[in-house]
């Protein structure tokens, strides 16, 4: 199939999960990555967390492989806010949300913490809410009774410490 395909890269977005697995496992991972560039020439790209820039950089060999593009969070701006837009045109909702509306915006960015991911999560459970109340839109109520916690506070959740 890569070869009728011949994609010239290969994404693999949270990349750190394929790093969780015994170490045999995580070896045969990279030798299918070092296979894809010398049999078909294709780049992969790994995507995740810090995990994933450590592992690679434990050994010169793997180092020597990938280059480094750090993704930056998003900034609270013009670009996050056409990003709310596209978001919002996506969602299957029948009523106008105005996500990039200045209160509701700065909400979801202080949660999200300039985290795609986490405004992804937050829409898309807002949208949930909103489809399932018959309100088709969103509302700043909405996503405050939804509880989010933004990630840096989970990270440092008691239960996370007892488990340490």
């Amino acid at each position: 199939m890569l070869a009728s395909l011949a994609p010239r890269i290969l994404i693999f977005d949270e990349f750190h999960n394929a790093l969780r697995g015994r170490t045999r496992d995580v070896e045969a991972i990279f030798a299918f990555l070092r296979r894809l560039g010398r049999i078909h020439d294709i780049s992969p790209v790994l995507i995740g967390e810090v995990a994933v820039y450590d592992f690679i950089n434990a050994t010169d060999e793997m180092a020597s492989r990938f280059e480094l593009c750090a993704v930056p969070r998003w900034r609270y701006g013009e670009e996050y806010l056409a990003l709310l837009d596209s978001l919002e045109a996506a969602l299957p909702l029948a009523k106008s949300s105005d996500l990039s509306e200045e209160e509701m915006a700065r909400k979801i960015f202080s949660l999200s913490e300039g985290l795609i991911g986490e405004v992804v999560a937050i829409l898309t459970k807002a949208a949930a809410v909103a489809v399932r109340s018959g309100a088709e839109c969103i509302s700043m109520a909405m996503i405050d009774r939804l509880g989010h916690i933004p990630l840096s506070a989970r990270r440092q959740a008691p239960v996370r410490e007892a488990l340490l």
